[in-house]
């Protein structure tokens, strides 16, 4: 049998073992719990990944979606930024090719703002005005008809002829071009698929706020400037710019003129002479009747030929208006007007909206430089066509094709552009040197021994329409280029070559 400690001792063993077990049970309980919310949290962060992981893939895919489409977005307040006038007066025609010149200087501005993305991105083009008022206005400054919604024709044909192009009727309700043009500016202006917004309401402090949190934004906004630029605009840090090929740069007139031209017009529209009473209607834009209107359709802002005592009898509508006389053109207006010389108009030849060939502005040389042009005369004349056009078909020519400086060289083209080409304003010819227009300052041409330029070349419109390819001319006019010679300058004294 055990004894009495034997048999303590294995009992103490076994309350040893048994609490062991307890421990070693408790432990792997422990761990198994560890495990289990191992396990869990494992769960948890994988599927957090999945979600980042397909969010990103998404985000992927969007991003790939907004490279494949990338857009600018040109914004324009049509009532207060108008069209040119040779825009609007021809209607339908002039809509396309009022959108293609937008077009045009847009990309043009883009080349110059983003570099190489310029081509990747595609053009929107969002105009809104009020339709019906804005047709009235232009209306009364004669560049549209007078019946309702005048404007349409010109609208419409700006919606077609490009693809995002729109020209958005906003209505009559106050502002409803604000809100338009501020609503679509939030949308894209932080899309990431809109790579640039060109902005033209800065005639209009409201916008002020709209554009003050982009401040500095030169990567993101340009702003238009036309007629009307409210200077608080200047202190964003945008940059401005200029589209002149496109909206008209002074403020439309359509005010009705006050004084005697007014009074002898309704002294003559109400006289018992025979003469139909004024359409008021039709000077609002609203005559319903058209043509079958049994009153006068006259403007009050046209002027009148002649005065009271001349008007013994009634006369007809063409004998009651006339225009103002030609007067010289002032050497500032000059140069805003003409374009200047550039690597465009190397290559291509500007014509107004007539299709009259223009000259690039060309300043009278310095008197330094009129010297050294005699000085070099007096030594050998040279040649007027090797030197300019690069080329003479003479072979016997005696004039000299030798080297000369580029001070002689202006000089020589501007004597040149003192003589008018005998093609005029229908010369095409890259190489032609002689002028089409007279530069002259207040130059009025008033008798032919005046200024060689007939009256045409006074009066034409300076402002640039489109430039054109040049056609070879060079056979066709070969005796005007070479009937001015050096020699024939030589011969005249300087006053009339040089400052007439």
């Amino acid at each position: 049998m055990l004894r009495e400690s034997d048999i303590d001792s294995l009992g103490n063993h076994l309350a040893s073992l048994s609490q062991e077990n307890q421990r070693h049970n408790d432990n792997m309980q422990d761990l198994l719990s560890q495990f289990r919310s191992l396990l869990e949290d494992y769960s948890s962060l994988k599927s957090d990944y999945e979600e980042v992981k397909e969010g990103r893939e998404k985000y992927k895919r969007q991003a790939r979606g907004q490279d494949r489409n990338p857009f600018v977005l040109v914004l324009i307040d049509g009532d207060g930024y108008l069209f040119k006038e040779h825009f609007l007066k021809a209607g339908s025609e002039g809509g396309i090719n009022a959108a293609r010149a937008l077009s045009d200087s847009i990309r043009e501005m883009m080349h110059s703002t983003m570099g190489m993305q310029a081509d990747q991105c595609r053009i929107m083009v969002r105009v809104y005005a009020n339709i019906l008022g804005l047709s009235k206005v232009l209306a009364r400054a004669g560049m549209v008809g007078h019946e309702a919604r005048s404007l349409s024709p010109f609208t419409s044909s700006f919606t077609r002829s490009q693809d995002l192009f729109d020209f958005v009727d906003a209505a009559e309700k106050k502002e409803g071009s604000d809100y338009k043009i501020r609503e679509m500016f939030r949308l894209f202006v932080d899309s990431n698929q809109c790579r640039h917004i060109y902005f033209a309401g800065c005639h209009d402090s409201g916008f002020g706020s709209l554009l003050t949190p982009y401040k500095g934004r030169s990567d993101r906004i340009t702003l238009l400037k036309a007629a009307s630029f409210h200077r608080e605009f200047e202190d964003l840090g945008l940059p401005i710019r200029e589209l002149p090929a496109v909206f008209m740069s002074t403020p439309l007139a359509t005010s009705k003129p006050t004084g005697p031209a007014n009074t002898i017009i309704t002294k003559v529209a109400n006289s018992t002479n025979g003469f139909k009473p004024v359409c008021k209607h039709f000077q609002k834009g609203i005559c319903k009747f058209g043509s079958g209107c049994n009153k006068q359709h006259v403007m009050p802002t046209q002027q009148l030929s002649k005065t009271t005592s001349d008007l013994t009898e009634p006369p007809s509508p063409q004998q009651l208006w006339s225009t103002s006389p030609v007067v010289g053109r002032s050497l500032d207006f000059l140069f805003t007007t003409l374009p200047p010389q550039s690597l465009k108009s190397e290559d291509f030849i500007p014509i107004n909206k007539d299709g009259d060939r223009l000259d690039t502005y060309f300043p009278h040389p310095p008197p330094d430089a009129m010297d050294a042009y005699h000085r070099r005369a007096k030594e050998r004349k040279v040649c007027n066509s090797y030197h300019l056009s690069g080329e003479c078909g003479d072979m016997s020519c005696p004039y000299d094709h030798g080297d000369v400086s580029n001070i002689v060289i202006n000089v020589l083209k501007y004597i040149l552009l003192q003589h008018p080409c005998s093609r005029a304003g229908a010369c095409r010819s890259i190489k032609c040197y002689m002028g089409h227009i007279c530069q002259k300052p207040n130059c009025k041409a008033v008798k032919s021994w005046q200024c060689r330029f007939n009256q045409h070349a006074h009066s034409l419109d300076l402002n640039v329409a489109q430039w054109v390819a040049p056609i070879d001319q060079s056979e066709p006019d070969e005796d005007n280029h070479s009937s001015i010679s050096g020699e024939s300058f030589e011969s005249q004294s300087p006053s009339t070559v040089f400052f007439n």
